[in-house]
């Protein structure tokens, strides 16, 4: 056994704390067992032990590999073992041979080429896109080898972010940690709940490979789920105007909903159409909002009040809140004398006169700014 045995190779596998390691087994001498051996690069030896197929810590021994017997065949036998027990690191292996009756191990070969076995390389930047007005979703990747993945939403550029439950989806406390995400493989979509939509978030993933974790990611592109409620609307036409109705025309955006109030003019009446109970008009804790192809249609509503002044405005909403309201639009209600037809055309006349629909985009009274819900007409 005084000849030197061929260097080994070793070869990472998917798992971080695994390494494979092939060598040759000499013809010469028929060797019934061998040793394997990984150096650290910080000068640790360390023992492969057959019994448990880790890589033991330093100075402990093991148990040798045993071999086949030898087959009838020039060229050597190729042996591949699978080491666990690994942290990061850089590697190289030998390995020595003897036969059963040898007192002593023969030569050991020279060094592999080495391995280096560290933690990941960072994420990309996550894509964050939005859900609703308190959800995100979140699309990241993660290094190949990598099982586990950490999500932290920063706050408004907060330089501590708030790390995301796994079993939850929602943000912990800011600095508060805990289980991550597992089952990563080579990626993950998820969606955050509870947030705030007058908050602006950005989000860092980070991975680990069994080794440790790597640097966080780069930040994702900024997002307010606010700046994603719609704009406010056009004035709303008024059209078909008797004693005690009107219909009102709305142009709402795809995907969203109206809610149409009526303000008699001098009174500080608010009432709102309630889509679910044919256009009457109730509180706005009561009413339902109008859909988009009945606002196209033309919502007719009933019940109003013979010759009084009203200014109509509505507002919209979509998954991500309600928007401003549209300018008003004024227009007076007919008078009952006119229905039964007791007037003079001279009369009649004046009164159409006065029954002329107004649109006013300058009172801002039933305007509110940026209504984070449905609010009242008029400012507070």
């Amino acid at each position: 056994m005084a000849q030197q045995p061929a260097a080994p190779t070793l070869k990472a596998t998917p798992k971080p704390e695994e390494v494979r390691i092939d060598f040759d087994v000499p013809k010469d001498g028929e060797p019934t067992h061998a040793v394997v051996r990984l150096h650290e690069a910080g000068g640790a030896t360390r023992m492969y032990d057959a019994a448990s197929e880790k890589v033991l810590p330093a100075g402990e021994k093991g148990r040798a590999v045993t071999l086949k017997e030898p087959e009838e065949s020039e060229t050597p036998a190729r042996k591949s073992l699978i080491a666990t027990g690994l942290e990061g690191g850089t590697f190289e292996a030998t390995v020595a041979f003897r036969r059963a009756d040898d007192v002593a191990w023969g030569p050991m070969s020279p060094r592999s080429a080495p391995l280096v076995r560290a933690v990941p390389l960072a994420c990309g930047a996550p894509l964050i896109e939005p859900v609703s007005d308190t959800e995100i979703r979140v699309h990241f990747a993660v290094p190949k080898g990598c099982m586990f993945g950490d999500v932290v939403f920063y706050e408004d550029g907060a330089s501590v972010g708030r790390h995301v439950a796994f079993d939850t989806c929602t943000l912990r406390q800011a600095g508060e940690t805990g289980p991550t995400f597992g089952g990563m493989k080579r990626g993950k979509i998820i969606v955050v709940k509870g947030l705030s939509s007058e908050i602006s978030y950005t989000v860092r993933v980070d991975a680990h490979n069994g080794i440790g974790w790597g640097p966080w990611s780069s930040p994702s592109k900024p997002i307010k789920l606010a700046d994603h409620q719609p704009p406010a609307p056009s004035a709303p036409v008024v059209d078909r105007i008797t004693a005690d109705s009107a219909r009102v025309f709305c142009a709402v955006l795809t995907n969203c909903r109206a809610s149409i109030g009526f303000l008699a003019v001098g009174t500080g009446i608010e009432l709102f159409v309630d889509h679910g109970w044919g256009n009457e008009l109730r509180p706005l804790a009561g009413a339902l909002s109008s859909s988009r192809h009945a606002c196209y249609k033309g919502v007719v509503v009933p019940g109003l009040s013979a010759d009084t002044e009203y200014a109509v405005a509505y507002c919209q909403k979509n998954d991500f809140g309600w928007s401003p309201y549209s300018p008003r639009t004024k227009f007076r209600t007919l008078s009952d004398v006119e229905i039964t037809g007791t007037r003079t055309r001279e009369e009649r006349d004046e009164e159409l006169k006065r029954h002329a629909v107004d649109v006013d985009d300058t009172d801002d009274e039933m305007s509110p700014e940026k209504p984070a819900k449905r609010g009242k007409l008029e400012k507070n």
